[in-house]
C-alpha cells in the first residue's frame, strides 16, 4: 500500500531531481568562487533528494515491520482537506509575491505574517498583531541591515524605510 510517507517521498524526489537538473544548468562566471552560483541550489537539490530517499526508506521499513496493516481509507482519510489547507498557504505566498514591490517588504511581510497565523487559527488580537508587526521588524531587520539585502521599499519609500 502506497502510504502518504511513501507518497510525499516519491514526490519530493521527483521535485528535488527536477530542481537538480535545472540548478546544474545555472551558469558558471568567470568571477564566481569555488562555489559559484549555482552552489547553494545544487546543495538544496542534493539535501531534497537525499531526505526523499530516507523518507521513502523509512516508510518501506515502517510497512515492512507493521503487524497490523492500514487501511488504504485509513491512511488517506482526510488528506482532501489537508491539501486544500496547504493551497491555501500557497495562496497567501502567491500575493505576497504579487503585493511586496507595491506596499514594500516590510508591510508584505506584517501581511503575510498576521494572514497566515489567522488562516491557520489564531484569534484575531493585539497579540496576533504585536506578533506580526514584530516578526516583520525582526525579519527586516536581519536580510536589510545583518546581511545588507535590499529590499523593495514600495510604498515607505518616501519614509526612507
Amino acid at each position: 500500500m502506497i502510504t502518504r510517507n511513501l507518497a510525499g517521498g516519491l514526490l519530493s524526489l521527483v521535485l528535488g531531481s527536477v530542481y537538480l537538473y535545472f540548478a546544474y544548468g545555472i551558469h558558471k562566471s568567470a568571477l564566481a568562487d569555488t562555489m559559484g552560483a549555482g552552489g547553494v541550489p545544487r546543495l538544496y537539490g542534493w539535501l531534497m533528494i537525499g531526505l526523499s530517499i530516507l523518507l521513502i526508506c523509512q516508510a518501506v521499513w515502517a510497512y515492512l515491520r507493521s503487524d497490523a496493516k492500514i487501511s488504504w481509507n485509513e491512511e488517506w482519510q482526510g488528506q482532501g482537506m489537508k491539501t486544500i489547507k496547504a493551497a491555501g498557504l500557497l495562496c497567501f505566498g502567491i500575493v505576497y509575491l504579487l503585493i511586496v514591490d507595491i506596499l514594500g517588504y516590510l508591510l508584505s511581510i506584517v501581511l503575510l505574517l498576521f494572514g497566515v497565523a489567522w488562516y491557520r487559527g489564531a484569534p484575531f488580537g493585539l497579540r496576533v498583531i504585536v506578533t506580526s508587526i514584530g516578526g516583520a521588524i525582526f525579519i527586516w531587520a536581519i536580510f536589510v541591515l545583518v546581511l545588507g539585502v535590499h529590499m523593495p521599499p514600495g510604498i515607505l519609500k518616501s519614509f526612507s524605510v
